[in-house]
Parts: structure tokens; sequence; C-alpha cells
């Protein structure tokens, strides 16, 4: 019987793969037990494949072999002969491939994909695709939805956030500490889980969610690094296997906490994530997607990428926006015939010291007047470095191409030559990210006054930019499998080409520039009227091929020099408002992550008091509002109780463990860190610190961790007045004018 369903879940399970289908009265479950994951084996010579046909060890691990023709490399014009292996269990797939390098100098392709995406990519499915499917025939899926769709829609999903309480020995949990309450939240009701026992709890719990509630989604604040350790444990303790999800399998201990990773010159650490196999477990403290300080769509941004990338939801909840891109481009690549390397191995070409010196100097900077300036107009390029990308064919295997030496398409400044016979992976994958967020943009504007749909689209365009704004350094990453530093290279020479065609055309009418960096550029002119601005942006489109947005004007823009030499300028560190008062900041504390919300809150009211001012001498005149604000917060440091812990901790990002620290240095984080420690709680890099400064003064510095607060903790409230003080200073030093902690405002 055919029906039509979402397809929800996909996973691997021993030799086949499971695909949970949310239909629209209920979930199916289906095995489909025909596809198998293929792993490729490439050498110069061509005998030495067959002696792996003859090795008993690792033919264990194989169902079934062929000699292929692909592209075994990105840049490769003529397909080559290689091995294909498919494998009887797709877990296997990794170890297999250590032993088959063990053997030779063999090169191996398509090992490290995750068997559900690759799994997608073989069979042009993605996630939430609606389709028809036969539970007699479960490998014959129909597609009857298509990932170019901007109007899907998506099943009604039932959800729960879980949250566990402990009977705590001390101010950290530990192992030890056992369950005394469960908290399962639905969106109308709140039930809580309180048995005599331990066991009795858990055993509720399982029952509640897996015969009662049975939801989709499983939200937690913290279950990669927290909830679920903790529940496996004390489910162990007590004898009890747990099972969480759809299918009957005991959830395992991790087997590690996690790692750290550095991604753009920043230590991150991700927990080892918990699966419930037919069910979406999002850990809210661990997904890109679900964090609203980033404004990356939520739910419906997290659908959008997942289909797009074809990624499972789970997998897309907890993914760095370049393994999104990443995916993206795999699929084109397997479509291609192309094999995904395991180990990345495209060399830089070669360089003279001369093109060194060119190649190096990245994207366009027209560093700013330090200063405030008035009625200043914004202009962005929209989507530049992606839409260079796209326009130009730039990928890693078109710059420098073997087939068109002699191609018109040249790199400027360096003479570089572009593919001209074959679309990049990256342009490629590329377009229907351009393309759909295009078709948002004008969705939006049509549903403008239906809130719920045009919420949706804003949610899926917001989503898709950040694969646009990785795309770029995505090029020159090492570890990405389709990158290569020439074509970085490239795309900063063609941004920096155009951004000086921009500025000859700027100042041929009459306009001066006063800041320009990457895809934004700052003009000014002596009482230019709007349809000034409008007509520039056409002759700039027209004349340059890419598209402008134009931002509007600014009443007057701040653009701030560097804190420690204030003779130097700082591109993105600025503060201006528009015509209509609409604030646009860059850089300042209210910006950052790690700024206290009371500060934050602070100087964002403060802005929007000097937002009202048409010019700086207006501005001047609103001072004593200002001065109002600074007396008013100065005078809540000054009480106690009125401001909660978590308002006034800051965050701050740690880069290496505990250990690898001088721990004997006398600052504030590290004073926090060893108090931490001591209560059994031991950063690792990565891991974010969260703490109140408690003394500032003298020699010794200390600081709370905010998970070890109590009623009886202080903070240091001269520390937190001076650093108010700061904050405020930072907005209106640039009018001249300044507060202190005994005066108030002066010019």
């Amino acid at each position: 019987m055919v029906e039509g369903g979402w397809i929800f879940d996909v996973y691997p399970l021993q030799d086949r793969m499971v695909v949970w289908i949310k239909k629209r009265n209920g979930n199916l479950r289906l095995e489909d037990s025909s596809w198998k994951y293929c792993l490729y084996v490439a050498t110069d010579d061509k005998s030495e494949l067959l002696s792996i046909l003859g090795e008993e060890k690792i033919m264990k691990a194989v169902e079934d072999y062929e000699f292929v023709l692909k592209y075994e490399r990105l840049s490769d014009i003529i397909k080559k002969r290689v091995l294909k292996l498919s494998l009887k269990k797709a877990a296997k797939a990794l170890k297999l491939a250590r032993q088959i390098e063990s053997f030779g100098k063999f090169q191996l392709y398509n090992v490290d994909l995750l068997p559900a995406q690759y799994y997608f990519y073989d069979k042009d499915l993605f996630p939430l695709a609606f389709c028809n499917f036969d539970s007699n025939h479960p490998s014959n899926i129909e597609v009857k939805d298509n990932v170019f769709s901007t109007d899907y829609r998506v099943p009604d999903f039932k959800s729960v956030h879980l949250t566990i309480n402990l009977k705590k020995e001390g101010k950290i949990a530990k192992p030890g500490d056992t369950i005394s309450s469960i908290i399962i939240q639905l969106s109308n009701e709140r039930i809580e889980i309180q048995k005599e026992s331990e066991v009795s709890t858990i055993q509720e719990l399982m029952e509640e969610l897996n015969t009662k509630i049975d939801p989709d989604f499983v939200f937690t604040d913290d279950g990669d690094s927290f909830t679920f350790p903790h529940l496996i444990h004390r489910s162990n303790v007590n004898g009890i296997p747990l099972i969480m999800g759809r299918e009957p399998v005991a959830l395992k201990k991790p087997d590690s906490k996690g790692s750290s990773y550095i991604s753009y010159g920043k230590v991150y650490f991700k927990p080892t994530t918990t699966k419930l196999l037919g069910r979406i477990h999002i850990d809210l403290s661990d997904s890109f997607f679900l964090d609203e300080g980033n404004n990356s769509g939520g739910l419906h941004g997290l659908y959008e990428i997942s289909r797009l990338c074809r990624m499972p939801l789970h997998t897309t909840s907890r993914a760095s926006i370049g393994r999104c891109l990443s995916s993206l481009q795999f699929y084109y690549a397997i479509k291609k015939d192309i094999l995904i390397p395991w180990k990345p191995t495209v060399a830089e070409h070669f360089k003279s010291f001369e093109e060194l010196l060119i190649a190096d100097r990245g994207g366009f900077i027209f560093e700013p007047d330090s200063r405030v300036h008035e009625q200043v107009a914004e202009f962005d390029f929209v989507s530049l470095y992606p839409n260079i990308m796209l326009q130009k064919n730039i990928s890693a295997e078109t710059v420098h191409c073997k087939c068109c030496s002699q191609s018109i398409l040249r790199v400027p400044e360096l003479d570089y030559n572009i593919c001209e016979k074959v679309t990049g992976i990256v342009p490629t994958g590329l377009k229907i990210v351009l393309d759909k967020r295009l078709q948002y943009k004008k969705l939006e504007q049509i549903y403008s006054t239906n809130n719920g749909k045009r919420s949706i689209y804003d949610a899926r365009k917001s989503a898709l930019k950040w694969i646009l704004v990785t795309s770029f350094g995505y090029l020159g990453f090492n570890n990405a499998k389709f990158g290569r530093i020439d074509a970085h290279i490239a795309v900063c020479a063609f941004d920096r080409h155009i951004f000086l065609q921009t500025s000859k055309i700027v100042e041929t009418y009459g306009f001066s520039i006063v800041h320009g960096i990457v895809d934004s550029i700052w003009i000014q002119k002596k009482e230019a009227k709007m349809e000034y601005y409008m007509g520039l942006e056409e002759i700039i489109e027209k004349e340059i091929g890419f598209k402008l947005s134009f931002e509007g004007i600014y009443k007057w823009i701040a653009f701030l020099p560097s804190k420690i030499n204030s003779n130097l300028s700082v591109v993105n560190r600025y503060f201006g408002a528009f015509q209509d008062s609409g604030l646009k900041v860059r850089g300042i504390e209210t910006r950052r992550r790690d700024t206290p919300n009371f500060f934050s809150g602070f100087q964002n009211e403060i802005l929007h008091i000097i937002a009202y001012g048409n010019n700086i001498k207006e501005v001047g005149r609103l001072m004593h509002y200002v001065n109002e604000h600074f007396q008013k917060y100065k005078q809540l440091l000054k009480e106690d109780g009125d401001i909660s812990p978590e308002d006034l901790a800051f965050s701050k990002r740690r880069s290496k463990d505990l250990n690898e620290y001088q721990i004997n240095r006398n600052t504030i984080e590290n004073d926090a860190m060893k108090r931490l420690n001591k209560e059994g709680r031991s950063l690792t890099g990565g891991q974010i610190l969260r703490y109140i400064i408690a003394d500032y003064r003298g020699g010794k510095r200390s600081a709370i961790p905010l998970e070890i607060i109590d009623e009886n903790t202080t903070y240091d409230k001269e520390r937190y007045t001076e650093l108010l003080v700061q904050i405020c200073n930072s907005v209106i030093e640039p009018f001249g004018y300044t507060v202190s902690i005994n005066n108030n405002h002066s010019s």
C-alpha cells in the first residue's frame, strides 16, 4: 500500500538503514537493506589494487567489489579506474580504510562520510522531504518534493523540554548525585516526575516519553554535556536499561566527554552527542541554529539547512556551518562522479616572491578617520564574496585549471587562468543558496502583512546567510575537502578590483569615501539628496556587474580608534544612527558576548537616547539624559540584591585546559578557574567560564564562578562602577563628553 509522509530520521543499524517516516497520523519505521556504504581505493600501480582483494582480513568486511571509472581528484579531466568496495556494515568504513592504508600507498575516498548523509546523496533524498512509499518495498521511496522549493511545509511535530534535578552533595553536580525529580515541559503542560526512589523516577520518565507522549523532538539545555550522561550513569548504577528513542536500544555511556577544536583562530568545545534513534534530541546549548545570539533562524532555519545540505536533523543541529557547506559540496561531487578524499592533498601552486606580495593583500580596506561624521551613506554589496565565486567560477579546481590555460577569464593582478569549460564544485553549491535566499527575500516582501509566513521566510533566509558568510573562509581552510588557498586568494583579488573600480566611480561623481571594508562602503557628499545616492547605486551596479544594497543615510556615524593606540583606526568598531533613528552597531561592548547583560543593556539604552540627535550638536544636548541613566545604573550597583548574578557575569571562552595555564598568575579568570576546580569541575579548552568579580582591589584579585554562587556571594561594587564608566565613555567620548565615578558628564 502506497502512503505519503515526511522523511524524519535516518541512521544505520547493523547491515541496513533505518528510515523513519512522519505520517499525518503517526510514524512508520522502514528498513532498507539494499543500500551499502561504498568506499573507493586508488593507486598509481593498478596491479596493487588486486592485492587488496586477496587480503582475508579486509575482505571479511566487504559485501561486494567492482572496478569503476571515477574522477579521482577534483581537478581531473579524465575518469580513472578505481576499486569500489561495498561494505557489509557502514560503521566499519573507517576501520577498514586504516587497514587498507597499512598495506601500501593507496589513496582512499568516501571514507569518513556520515552514513545517513551518504544514503541521502546516493538516493537523492533529503530530510523532511515529502515522499510516497510502500512499507512492503522500503527501498523504493519516491520523492514528491523538491529541495529547490520555497513553499514546502513541514509536519506538526510534538516536542518536549527535559530537565533533571539532583540531590547535590556539593555546589557542583557529581556522578554520585541522585536524581530527585525530572521535569517534562510540553507546549501547554508541565509534568513533574518525583517518585519515592530514583529507579521509579527514571522508569516513569521512560513510560511518559515512550508510551504516553511519544515526542518527535526532545529539547534540553545541556543534554550532551550533562543531562543525558548523568541519566545514563544513574541508570547504570541502578541496573536499568535507559531507552529514550523509538528504537528499543539502551543509551550507552559516551566514550569521552567531548573534544576541543579550533575554528577561525578560536578554541571551541563540543561534547559527545547523545542520539535518540527515531527521535531528534536538540541540545540548546550546543546548537548554532537555536542560538538566539546569532540570528540563525531557529527551527525553520534548521529545517532549511537540513533539507538543502542533506544532513539529518540531529546532525545539522550540532554542526558547524562549514560542515553544512561541505555536505552540500559532497552531494554535488557524488552526482558529478567526483570522489571525496579522505585526507585532502591539494597543494598550493608555486608562487614567486612578487606574487606572494600581491596574493597576501587580502580584501579591500579603506581606513576610516576615527571621529564622528555627519550625513554619511552606506552601500553594501549583496553577498559579494559568494557572488564573486559564482560569477567568476572560482573553485579549487577552476583556478589554474589544466584545460583552459589561455582562458579569457583571469584573476586581476595575478593573471591566473580560470576554467571556462566546467563549473566548479564551489559555485555549483553556492548557486542554490544564493537563488533560494533571493527568493525568500522576495517572499518576505510579498507576505509583509502576514506575520506567520514572513517570519518563516526570514528564518530560512537567515540560515542561508550563514552558509554564504562561511563559504569564503572555507575556500582557504586547510582541512576542507575541496579547499585551496589559490581560490581564496583569487576572491580577494577580485574584491580589491571591484572596490577600486567602485571608488573611482564614487569620486568621479563628487562623493568622498569615508570608510570601506570587504563588501561595505561609506560615502559622503555635502547636501546630497536621496535621489543622488539612488542614481549612484544604479551606475555602480551597471559598471561593476554586482548588485548593491543601499543601507541608508546616517545622521551621524562614529568610527572608533584602537583602545591600545588612539592614533590607529579600527575598521570594524563603529556605531551610527540612520535618519529614522535606527541604529547600526559593530564591535563595541553591547555587541560582545562576553559583556555582562547589565552593561550591554545600559550601553544599548544610551545609544537609543543619542540616536534621537540629528547631528553632533543635538547629541550634545542629550547628554543630560545619558547622565541620568548613568546615575541610575550607578545607584543600582550600590544597592544590595537589586541585580541578579546572571546579569553581572562575564563570559570567557577558555583557549586551553586548566593545567595548561600558568595557574599562579594573578588574574581574575585564573582565580575563577581554580575555585571551580576545587569544587570538582575542571574546564577544557573551548568551554565557557562565567564568573562575577568579587574583589579587584589590592594585589589579590578574586572571582566567583557562576555555578558556585550562593546567597552570601558579593561583588566588587567599586570595580563594576569603574567598568560602567568605561562602557558609557566608549559611546559618548567620540562626541567630546565623558563621565566619571564622582562627577557628572563633562565636555
